[in-house]
């Protein structure tokens, strides 16, 4: 069974781990998401991935993980966004630095079955 992963936020973090999983050849599908269709449309000439989806719960629907690549303060509400389409047994993360209040934030958001580390 193929993994799925789902970068959320294509700036300079989350750019930069799809490209580096392109170039490690990850072995998973990759989706990703921008705000910005201009974003988008970049990652989708670059191949940085399997899928560029235009809807944030596209990208996460069937996803093993997870990875928020958005600013500190807005992880919480995308989360709350996505948190309906998470699969059962995903797991989230985020690549911001502030650890306490994200992870007390987001653990009461994530649905039951879905662990946010």
């Amino acid at each position: 069974m193929s993994q799925r992963i789902a970068i959320l936020g294509l700036g300079l973090m989350g750019g930069s781990l799809a490209l580096a999983m392109r170039e490690k050849a990850v072995p998973a599908s990759i989706a990703l998401w921008g705000r910005r269709a201009e974003t988008r449309r970049r990652a989708a000439e670059l191949g940085c991935s399997s899928e560029v989806c235009e809807f944030v719960n596209d990208a996460v629907k069937g996803a093993d993980l997870v990875i928020l690549c958005v600013p500190v303060c807005a992880t919480p509400e995308l989360l709350a966004d996505i948190a309906p389409d998470l699969k059962h047994g995903a797991v989230v993360t985020d690549v911001g630095s502030t650890k306490q209040w994200i992870e007390a934030e987001c653990s009461r958001l994530v649905p039951d079955g879905v662990e946010f580390a």
